[in-house]
């Protein structure tokens, strides 16, 4: 799978820009300000109809516009497909193939990238809710399933808060509760399912790759903390039964607080560099090696799971690592198409990749060569 060529309308500082892209390695070079990381945005709104800058489509738009068009012509196995974006009076149209989508979730899996940035790092030294983050939008990348769960999960729990929270009798509260706590087991289920195999793959996939990049001194480790017991979990109904008793048990302590104390919505991932946890131990150079062997994981885990590797969007990466580490991500681009900004083109990089398609932004203007 790769991006084949982008069109910009009225999209952030680019007033009308096309760019035709190479199958493997994309350059894009220009000073801090020009839309260097706008263009990768636009990249991955194609893929998931969301910016993973800000939650407001108005921002997209151009400074006094009020329209905005992207389009995005992939290339994968089966051939070529079309994906528009459209923004216009704070309503959003998105169409593959010419065909309007009803849903986001329809978008999902039509092209499948992987993020990293300085960012990124966050991953391992912030809290629970940028590692849950993580495991939510890129196990919805592969199943939408999973993304319509998860937003009934969202959902349901809101309405479950709401009501602890009513100044309704506790009688009354607790026959009201078993509805939405059947709600809540129900999805709870499907979330807890999918995240306990998608950990169990990355970190099987990231234990090698972060050996690799520390030549064998460091050891990494990612396990998932669910909020139920996970000994002895053979399937779906051990996880619905174990869900069910931990609502049960803490209901009168949501109750006393007003809110839903044990859930997916609270769970975690742990990360270990030599059995120590990262967060709280490691240095900023062992978080960020840590954070990159996940994300290059998450590259590998979407190949086996698909048949096709994924768009890769490295933002400003480069800067970040020792010149080891650049020769070691770049050497594993091979059959990867990747997007890789810049403010100026390293040895490294110019040596690894004379022959890659050179992109230079100045102002929102895109020009090649």
């Amino acid at each position: 799978m790769y991006l084949k060529e982008l069109k910009l309308k009225n999209y952030r500082n680019y007033t009308e820009q096309e760019a035709a892209f190479d199958r493997d390695i994309n350059l894009i070079v220009g000073n801090n300000a020009q839309g260097k990381t706008n263009l990768l945005e636009a990249v991955y709104l194609l893929s998931s109809g969301k910016s993973y800058r800000t939650p407001f489509d108005r921002e997209l738009i151009k400074w006094n516009g009020d329209t905005l068009y992207i389009r995005g012509k992939l290339i994968e196995t089966e051939g070529e497909k079309e994906i528009e974006i459209g923004i216009k009076d704070n309503k959003k149209m998105v169409k593959v193939n010419g065909i309007p989508l009803r849903k986001r979730g329809e978008l999902l899996g039509n092209l499948i990238v992987v993020m990293f940035s300085p960012e990124e790092i966050k991953l391992v030294k912030e809290g629970p809710g940028f590692r849950r983050r993580f495991m939510d939008q890129e196990i919805a990348q592969l199943k939408s399933s999973y993304y319509y769960a998860l937003n009934s999960y969202n959902r349901v729990l809101i309405q479950r808060n709401s009501l602890l929270k009513d100044g309704i009798s506790e009688k009354a509260k607790m026959d009201m509760l078993c509805e939405w706590d059947r709600q809540l087991v129900e999805y709870g289920t499907k979330l807890i399912y999918e995240r306990l195999a998608f950990i169990k793959k990355i970190s099987a996939i990231s234990e090698g790759v972060h050996r690799r990049i520390t030549d064998g001194s460091e050891a990494l480790k990612v396990e998932y903390q669910s909020c139920i017991d996970l000994k002895e979990i053979t399937g779906p109904e051990d996880i619905r039964k174990r869900l069910n008793v931990n609502l049960e048990r803490s209901r009168k302590k949501d109750l006393m607080t007003g809110m839903t104390i044990s859930g997916p919505h609270r769970e975690d991932i742990k990360i270990c560099i030599n059995e120590t946890e990262a967060r709280k131990f490691g240095s900023q150079g062992q978080q960020r090696t840590a954070a990159l062997s996940i994300k290059l994981s998450e590259v590998e885990l979407i190949k086996e799971e698909t048949g096709e590797y994924p768009v890769l969007l490295l933002d400003d990466v480069m800067s970040e690592l020792d010149p080891y580490r650049q020769k070691f991500v770049l050497d594993n681009l091979s059959r990867i198409q990747a997007f890789i900004t810049c403010t100026h083109l390293t040895g490294t990089v110019e040596k690894r990749y004379a022959g890659g398609k050179v992109f230079h932004i100045n102002s929102g203007i895109i020009t090649t060569g």
